[in-house]
């Protein structure tokens, strides 16, 4: 169909989709991803590992990454998923002298600005933008959320802004905090209150402000912690020692939206407490399960 399927003959299905989708239904799912950019305009060079890397108008190499899209089409109706997929890529278009004009002039600038919680190995390079340490193994970026696109910030670029890197996270913070973020709450196994937030991009962003916005999550002893997804988070207020059979009763529920969900970020568990986010430790078993134990400082104060 294209001169790029002649130069690779086979196509393999990325690990991390094999849950997803069978071979076949990828190879599909992919042919039409290149078709569409085919239609938009776009140059295509190569496609591996769910990476499809194209030329930008300045003769510069980017990469369509295929792991939001793929869950989109996936949860689209039969006939809707061609759709998914030109409105996806439609949204992605070149916004490069945009981003030019947004990093000179910050006073316009600053209203686009948010923050997205993400896995530290989703970029190859993070060292190249502006991020924060919140949560353990995860790093908060600031974005430009602008024509419906993510732009990561870039750290050669912002100082154009002159403007202290605490001011930014602030603003975007504060930004998000205007998003409509659905909460509700949810009674596991008729015992553990859990609440969940719920919006397109921004729950996960949104516990940052757990102080502020979501303190009846907040126990006793601080707050369990979820972020299956950009567009979901789950906290469960600690006020008993029985924190590790809540995880184990919530964990079905948590790897099914970061199974299911576009955006996925970490099956991890997370301890809110006086300002700081701590992990739940992890540890393989031999037969191929994980055990959970609480983070010290939590076990010392349930043994108080």
């Amino acid at each position: 169909m294209f001169d790029i399927f002649k130069r690779k003959n086979t196509i393999a299905l990325p690990k991390d989709y094999a849950d997803l989708i069978d071979i076949k239904g990828y190879e599909i799912f992919l042919t039409k991803c290149l078709s569409t950019l085919k239609d938009l305009g776009y140059n295509v060079h190569s496609f591996d590992n769910g990476d499809i890397v194209y030329e930008k108008e300045n003769n510069e190499q980017a990469h369509f990454y295929l792991d939001n899209i793929l869950r989109k089409y996936l949860q689209a109706n039969e006939g809707e998923k061609d759709m998914e997929i030109l409105t996806h890529f439609s949204k992605l278009k070149d916004q490069s002298k945009a981003y030019e004009y947004l990093y000179k002039d910050f006073d316009y600038a600053k209203q686009f600005l948010k923050v997205l919680i993400k896995a530290d190995d989703i970029l190859p390079n993070n060292d190249d933008f502006v991020f924060q340490n919140h949560f353990p193994q995860l790093l908060t970026f600031l974005v430009l959320d602008f024509e419906e696109q993510f732009h990561y910030v870039e750290k050669n670029k912002v100082i154009q802004w002159e403007v202290e890197e605490k001011e930014l996270f602030e603003i975007a913070l504060n930004n998000i905090r205007q998003e409509e973020i659905e909460i509700k709450q949810f009674n596991f196994d008729d015992k553990y209150e859990v609440f969940a937030l719920f919006s397109g991009d921004f729950s996960a962003s949104y516990t940052l402000l757990i102080v502020e916005e979501l303190d009846f999550a907040i126990g006793k002893f601080g707050s369990l912690v979820a972020l299956p997804t950009k567009g979901s988070a789950f906290l469960y207020p600690i006020d008993t020692d029985n924190v590790l059979d809540v995880i184990v009763t919530t964990y079905p529920t948590i790897e099914q939206f970061f199974n299911d969900d576009p955006g996925n970020i970490t099956l991890d568990f997370y301890w809110y407490y006086q300002g700081q986010f701590e992990i739940f430790d992890k540890t393989a078993n031999e037969d191929g399960t994980v055990s959970i134990s609480n983070p010290h400082e939590l076990t010392e104060l349930f043994n108080e």
